[in-house]
């Protein structure tokens, strides 16, 4: 049973939601059953909002340092990309500055905060969906839970908060 006031998963005899302590007795049935997954248009629009803060920080460096080769612009802009979202993913808030700013977390299938570990996989699992023309990012369309290949791969979601 989702809760729809925080979109966590409860257990489907649960009285109290686990992470808001809302009264889910008094909530009806179809209001359970309302998605708390994000689709992919909003995701969309938290991945662009961080791709540019990323970016703003690689033009502060090239400001620094112009004659850096693109192979170590590339690479530098490969690693602090995975580190800014697994970093921020599997921080307490679950998110990152993207994706707060759209009230949007990442979770595991329980709802719980997902480790760094699988943070990073989820992001070299991204990156290898984005480079074969997206078609990783098509299940977030066409799943129940909408989950991209990345999600699936670590068994992540990403939910309302």
């Amino acid at each position: 049973m989702y809760c729809p006031y925080c979109g966590s998963v409860n257990g489907d005899n649960a009285f109290l939601c686990s992470e808001c302590n809302a009264n889910l007795s008094l909530i009806s049935l179809q209001d359970t059953e309302l998605s708390p997954y994000v689709d992919f248009g909003k995701r969309f629009t938290a991945w662009a909002i961080d791709t540019v803060i990323v970016s703003l920080f690689i033009v502060c460096i090239l400001i620094v340092d112009p004659e850096l080769s693109f192979i170590f612009i590339l690479m530098g802009y490969i690693v602090t990309e995975m580190i800014y979202f697994a970093g921020f993913e599997s921080s307490k808030k679950q998110a990152t500055p993207g994706k707060q700013t759209l009230g949007i977390k990442v979770t595991d299938l329980e709802g719980n905060r997902i480790s760094f570990g699988k943070a990073v996989f989820r992001y070299v699992v991204k990156m290898i969906a984005g480079d074969t023309f997206g078609i990783g990012y098509l299940a977030i369309i066409f799943s129940k839970k909408k989950q991209g290949l990345h999600d699936m791969a670590v068994g992540s979601v990403v939910v309302y908060k």
